[in-house]
């Protein structure tokens, strides 16, 4: 695997990403975003699970702005979630990514949705996307309420550690690791706080103003669902409906698993990413340059 960093310019920010190469001997050529949650830079939040990836020539693993490597050009207190969207969709083109399979974490995957109808989509991974924590729009807007107050708190006392281990309850309260894997996380998110926040803040904006869209949210591509087996039932009930009613959609109860997914069952995820993206083509397939 060779690895490339990327730093481009665009309108909208100044965008660090990582280009991971594979040798694959095939005529097609298949490439895959990964896109992180709030808080946690892309290559920390996908490393693990992009060395288990095998069905792909090219994986792109951007930094969203405020967070990691990447920034918005101008002042922006409190981006929304079309800003964020806009930055990877100027990153996309500028590199000509086209045609692609895409994979969305947390706050990553409600980018990911923005983005489906925006480029030539094979296969979409949703990995506890923000949106879809519930089928019920009066809990999709309690949880932006409480997302909201974390993120101002934060905005505010950003040193305090008790809003970001607020945050840990309200995505993983049945979580199997607390002490020190909690610190850890902790000093994580405190260390992109201003970027965790702008996110945070900008999920909690998108549930209250778009909770009734999100319990309707169909995909219109093929993929699956990831949920860790410890989350909430609610979440779990959402995307039960979606592999029910949407076309050629999958959903996995992750084992052993909270929100922390990502980090703790990589190589369970990527097992499965590859075996969906080997069953079928996919439209994001297209010939090696």
């Amino acid at each position: 695997m060779e690895h490339h960093p990327i730093n481009i310019r665009t309108a909208v920010a100044d965008t660090h990403a990582a280009l991971l190469q594979y040798p694959h001997e095939s005529k097609k050529h298949r490439r895959l975003v990964l896109l992180h949650g709030a808080g946690v830079a892309g290559e920390l939040t996908w490393t693990f699970i992009a060395n288990y990836l095998s069905e792909w020539d090219e994986v792109l693993i951007p930094d969203l702005p405020g967070m990691g490597a990447s920034k918005f050009i101008g002042h922006k207190p409190w981006p929304v979630v079309a800003d964020y969207v806009e930055a990877i969709r100027e990153l996309l083109v500028a590199l000509d990514w086209d045609c692609f399979d895409i994979a969305g974490y947390s706050f990553g995957g409600l980018v990911t949705a923005d983005l489906l109808g925006d480029f030539t989509i094979g296969h979409c991974f949703l990995i506890e996307p923000a949106m879809l924590f519930s089928g019920d729009a009066v809990e999709l807007r309690q949880r932006g309420e409480e997302y909201i107050r974390v993120a101002e708190h934060i905005a505010e006392a950003p040193d305090d550690s008790v809003p970001f281990f607020e945050f840990l309850d309200l995505v993983s309260p049945h979580r199997l690791k607390r002490g020190r894997a909690d610190e850890i996380t902790v000093q994580r998110l405190m260390g992109e706080s201003q970027g965790f926040a702008q996110a945070l803040h900008a999920v909690s904006d998108a549930l209250l103003r778009g909770a009734g869209i999100f319990t309707r949210w169909m995909p219109k591509v093929s993929g699956a669902s990831f949920v860790g087996e410890l989350s909430y039932a609610s979440m779990h009930g959402r995307h039960r409906l979606l592999a029910e009613n949407a076309n050629d959609w999958t959903y996995y109860a992750v084992p052993n698993a909270d929100h922390s997914l990502v980090f703790m069952k990589p190589r369970w995820i990527a097992r499965h990413m590859n075996e969906r993206a080997s069953s079928e083509g996919g439209v994001a397939d297209q010939p090696a340059p």
